[in-house]
C-alpha cells in the first residue's frame, strides 16, 4: 500500500496539478477567466537580456520585438532555471466582453529581486511597477507576499503587457491570470494556511522552550534554534518574511535565506550531536559534526558581511552537511538506538522536500502546489517527529532514571543496614566521648571567665598603681604648704600671746598665707579631680552596667586614668572626639576595650622607640559610632596581623606579653557591645584599629564575654 501510495504522489509531483486554462492561442482571452485562473507560461514570449541593458521602450523597436519566442509549451511555470541575464516576457490579452473587466496577474513565487511590469496607458506611454526584494515592500502595486498586478482592461481591446525580470535566485516564473474575487478568495485561504503552519512552529517553540526551562535539558534550546531558523528559511521563501518583517531592508532579504539555513543546519548539527550521544558512539563522526558545525558558523558571518564570496562555499556546505548528518543517523540506527529511528524519518522528511525545492528551482520538476511548498511540507513533518523524539528520549531518560533510583534505593537500604549494626557500637563511645567533651569545655569555659576576670583586675591594679602615683603630687604639696602655713600661724600666735607682734610681722603672715592657702587649694581640686575620674572608670569596669554616657567623657576619663603609668615616657595621646556624642551601651566595656589598645600601643607599637603618638577619633554613622585608634609605630607584618585577635598570640612571648588583651577586646566588641573590632597596617607605618559599635547597644546580649 505505500509503495502505490509513494508511486502516485511522484505521479502527481512529476505530472503537476492542472489548473483551468483556455485553449491554446497566442493571446488570451482575459474575458473568458471568470471562475479559475488561467496559466499564463504558454502565453508568454521570451527574450534574453545578457546586456542588461533594454528598457520598455525598446520593446517597440522591430529588431529586438522579433528576438520574442514564443510557443511555451502548457505547464504552470517557466522554468529557466539560474541565468546572469534579465528576462522579458510579452504577454498579450484581450477583453472580447463588451464591459470593463478587472483582473489579477499574479507571479507566484517571492524571490525575485527585481520585477518590473509595464501595462500600455490609452493615451500612450506605460504604467510601470518596480518591485521585488530589491524594493521596499511598501511600493509594491498590490500588498502580497507574491508579485501581484491589478489590471483593467477596456471592453473589446487588446494590450501587450511586459515583465521583466533579474536577480541571482533561479528563473523560475509562475504566472497566472485570476478573476478578481476568486483571487481574494484563493488569497483568504493561502494566508490561513500559512497561519496554520506558523502557529504550529510557535507552538512548537513556545512548548520546547518551556521544557527547556523546566528540565535544563540543551537539547531543547538547540531544537527550539533549528526551529526558529528553519521557519524564518521558509518565511523567506515564501514571502511572509518579507511582507511583514524586513520589507524595508534589501539587503536582508537578499541575504536571509541562506542565512537563516546556515543557522538551522549549524543547531541542526550540533541538535544531532547531543540528540544521538555521538561523541560517546561514534567519536569521528562527532569530530566531523563538530567541524561541520564550525563551517557552518563561518558562513553564517561570512553571508552576513560578504555575501557574494560566500554564496557559492555555502552551496556547496549545505548538501555536505546534509549528507553527514544523514550518514550519522544511518549509522546510530545502526547501533540499535531508538532516538536514531525518529531522527531519520524527520531528517528524510526535510531532505525530500529540500530536494524537490531544488530541482523546481532548477526546471527539473514542474511547479505546482507539491513542488512549490515541498520545503514547508517536509519542514512541518521534520518538527513533529523531532518532537517525537526528544518525547521518546525524555521518556527514556526518565525510565533509566527510575531503574537508577530503584538501584540506588537498594544499595542504600544495604549500606543502612550495615549503618544501624555499627551504630550501635559506636553510641556507647560516643557517649562517652560526649561526657568528657563536655566536662572539657565546661572548665575551659571557667577558665576564660577567670581569665577575662584577672585582665580587669589587673588592669584595674594598674590604674590604682598610676591614681596612687599620680596622687602623691598634690597631696605632698597640700601637705608640705598645710605644715609651713601652720609653723607660721604658731609663730604669730606666740608673739600676740607675749605681746610682742609687730605690724610687719602681721603684714608678712598675711601676705605669705594666701599663696599657701591657694596652693593647698590647687593641689586638693587636682587629688579630687584624678580621685573622680578613677572612680567612675573603676565603677564602670567592675560592675558592667548599661547606662547612657557621653563618649568623649568616656574616653578622657580612661585616657587620664592611664596617662599616670607613661607620665615619664615620651608618649602622646590626643583625643578628638566629638563633643555630644550620647551612647546608651555599657561603658565598662568600651573602657576595658580602650585601655587593651593603649596598652597594645605602649607594649608593641611603641617599643624600643624615643617617641609615640596615639590618636583616637570618632565619628557617627547613621545608628553606629566608629571610634580609630591610629599609632604612628613600629606596624605589624601581614602574618603577625592576620593573628593578633587569636587567644594567647603575641610577637612578645616571654617579654611581659599574655596575648590576651586583643582577643578579649574583640570577644567584648562583637558579644557585649553588638559591634566589630578590625585592624590594619603597613610595617614602618604604625597600625590602625576600628571599634564599630551602635549607639544604642542590641536588648538581649548578656554583658559579659561572648566567645568567638
Amino acid at each position: 500500500m505505500a509503495r502505490f501510495f509513494a508511486l502516485g504522489l511522484l505521479l502527481m509531483v512529476l505530472s503537476g496539478i492542472g489548473m483551468a486554462a483556455p485553449a491554446r492561442t497566442d493571446i488570451l482571452d482575459a474575458a473568458q477567466v471568470t471562475q479559475k485562473p488561467a496559466s499564463l507560461t504558454e502565453y508568454f514570449a521570451i527574450l534574453d537580456d545578457p546586456s542588461l541593458s533594454l528598457t520598455v521602450a525598446d520593446m517597440q523597436r522591430p529588431e529586438v520585438a522579433a528576438g520574442f519566442k514564443s510557443g511555451q509549451a502548457p505547464a504552470e511555470a517557466l522554468a529557466l532555471g539560474f541565468t546572469n541575464s534579465a528576462v522579458w516576457l510579452r504577454l498579450q490579452l484581450s477583453n472580447t466582453s463588451a464591459e470593463t473587466i478587472e483582473r489579477m496577474l499574479e507571479i507566484a513565487i517571492a524571490r525575485h529581486g527585481s520585477v518590473q511590469f509595464h501595462q500600455p496607458l490609452p493615451e500612450g506611454g506605460y504604467r510601470s511597477s518596480d518591485t521585488g526584494y530589491f524594493k521596499p515592500y511598501s511600493e509594491r502595486p498590490y500588498k502580497h507576499r507574491f508579485f501581484v498586478f491589478p489590471l483593467k482592461l477596456a471592453p473589446n481591446s487588446e494590450q501587450v503587457v511586459y515583465l521583466r525580470f533579474q536577480g541571482p535566485d533561479g528563473m523560475d516564473i509562475p504566472g497566472y491570470l485570476w478573476p478578481r474575487d476568486a483571487f481574494h478568495s484563493y488569497e483568504r485561504a493561502d494566508y490561513v494556511s500559512q497561519a496554520i503552519y506558523f502557529g504550529m512552529v510557535l507552538a512548537m517553540i513556545v512548548f520546547n522552550m518551556l521544557l527547556f526551562i523546566a528540565l535544563r535539558d540543551f537539547n531543547y534550546l538547540l531544537y527550539v534554534f533549528f526551529v526558529g531558523s528553519t521557519a524564518t528559511n521558509i518565511a523567506a521563501a515564501n514571502g511572509l518574511g518579507f511582507e511583514y518583517f524586513w520589507g524595508n531592508s534589501p539587503y536582508w532579504a537578499t541575504i536571509v535565506t541562506l542565512v537563516s539555513a546556515a543557522s538551522a543546519i549549524a543547531a541542526f548539527l550540533a541538535f544531532t550531536r547531543r540528540m544521538l550521544d555521538t561523541h560517546t558512539l561514534v567519536p569521528r563522526l562527532d569530530m566531523l559534526l563538530k567541524i561541520g558545525i564550525g563551517v557552518q558558523l563561518v558562513m553564517l558571518v561570512g553571508l552576513i558581511v560578504w555575501f557574494k564570496v560566500f554564496l557559492q562555499p555555502m552551496l556547496v556546505a549545505a548538501p555536505l552537511s546534509a549528507l553527514l548528518a544523514l550518514i550519522t543517523g544511518f549509522v546510530i540506527a545502526f547501533k540499535r538506538q531508538r532516538s536514531a529511528i525518529f531522527f531519520l524519518g524527520a531528517f528524510a522528511a526535510l531532505c525530500l522536500g529540500g530536494v524537490v525545492t531544488s530541482l523546481r528551482s532548477f526546471g527539473v520538476l514542474p511547479t505546482n502546489a507539491i513542488t512549490v511548498n515541498a520545503l514547508q511540507f517536509g519542514s512541518a513533518v521534520e518538527m513533529v517527529l523531532l518532537a517525537f523524539a526528544l518525547a521518546d528520549r525524555y521518556n527514556m531518560l526518565r525510565r533509566e532514571k527510575a531503574k537508577a533510583q530503584r538501584e540506588a534505593l537498594q544499595a542504600e537500604q544495604r549500606v543502612v543496614e550495615t549503618l544501624r549494626s555499627s551504630e550501635r557500637l559506636l553510641e556507647g563511645r560516643v557517649s562517652e566521648r560526649t561526657a568528657e567533651l563536655s566536662a572539657t569545655i565546661t572548665r575551659l569555659k571557667q577558665t576564660q571567665a577567670d581569665l577575662v576576670q584577672a585582665d580587669k583586675l589587673a588592669s584595674l591594679g594598674a590604674l590604682v598603681a598610676g591614681v596612687a602615683h599620680e596622687l602623691n603630687t598634690p597631696i605632698g604639696n597640700a601637705l608640705t604648704t598645710a605644715s609651713t602655713l601652720e609653723g607660721a600661724a604658731i609663730e604669730v600666735q606666740g608673739q600676740m600671746a607675749r605681746g610682742e607682734m609687730r605690724k610687719s610681722t602681721l603684714t608678712y603672715f598675711v601676705e605669705s598665707a594666701v599663696p599657701m592657702v591657694q596652693l593647698i587649694g590647687r593641689s586638693c581640686q587636682r587629688a579630687a579631680t584624678l580621685i573622680s575620674s578613677f572612680k567612675q572608670v573603676a565603677v564602670d569596669q567592675t560592675s558592667e552596667q548599661r547606662r547612657e554616657f557621653d563618649l568623649r567623657a568616656l574616653v578622657e576619663d580612661n585616657i587620664s586614668a592611664l596617662r599616670p603609668s607613661f607620665r615619664n615616657d615620651p608618649w602622646v595621646f590626643e583625643v578628638e572626639v566629638p563633643t555630644g556624642v550620647r551612647c546608651d551601651s555599657y561603658p565598662g566595656p568600651v573602657g576595658q576595650i580602650i585601655a587593651s589598645l593603649v596598652n597594645n600601643a605602649v607594649t608593641h607599637a611603641f617599643a624600643s622607640r624615643d617617641q609615640g603618638r596615639l590618636l583616637v577619633t570618632a565619628v557617627v554613622k547613621g545608628e553606629r559610632v566608629e571610634m580609630v585608634f591610629a599609632d604612628n609605630g613600629r606596624g605589624m607584618q601581614a602574618a603577625v596581623l592576620a593573628h593578633i585577635f587569636e587567644p594567647f598570640y603575641t610577637s612578645r612571648l616571654g617579654q611581659g606579653g599574655s596575648g590576651l588583651g586583643l582577643a578579649i577586646a574583640l570577644n567584648i566588641a562583637t558579644g557585649v557591645l553588638g559591634g566589630a573590632l578590625h585592624a590594619t597596617s603597613q610595617p614602618g607605618e604604625g597600625s590602625q584599629f576600628l571599634l564599630s559599635f551602635p549607639l544604642v547597644a542590641p536588648h538581649g546580649i548578656a554583658s559579659g564575654l561572648v566567645a568567638t
